[in-house]
């Protein structure tokens, strides 16, 4: 599989975070999880994804923080979020993601965002 094919799902919620795992995988990415930022801070060393797919409202290490600490430690992985929650999207915003989702998922957005991700440059239309 392509480096730029790896994806960190980042939610607390497991049906969720299952669900989006495989829709990423039918889509022929290579999806890592985490339950938590904490997790996914552990995992992004060895995981080294293209992009990480948050949620913001999580317990322990919020969404905004991991990101905040993703800025320091890898800079050149792309962020997008999932979250209900319009101000933390704005905040999520200027910490320079891709793009902010809201509930419930449009999975065409998000397939499209990831695409200008792994494949910078090219047509935006799925394939």
């Amino acid at each position: 599989m392509q480096a730029n094919k790896r994806i960190m799902v980042v939610e607390d919620d497991a049906s969720s975070r299952s669900a989006l795992a495989e829709l990423l995988r039918n889509w022929g990415y290579q999806p890592e999880t985490a339950s938590n930022g904490l997790e996914a801070l552990i995992k992004l060393t060895t995981t080294r994804p293209t992009v990480v797919i948050s949620d913001l409202q999580m317990p322990g290490l919020s969404g905004l923080e991991l990101i905040k600490a993703m800025r320091r430690s890898a800079p050149q992985i792309r962020c997008i979020v999932v979250t209900a929650d319009r101000e933390k999207a704005v905040l999520a915003h200027g910490l320079g993601v891709v793009d902010c989702l809201e509930k419930p998922l449009d999975a065409q957005r998000l397939r499209q965002d990831l695409q200008r991700c792994v494949n910078p440059g090219a047509s935006e239309n799925p394939s």
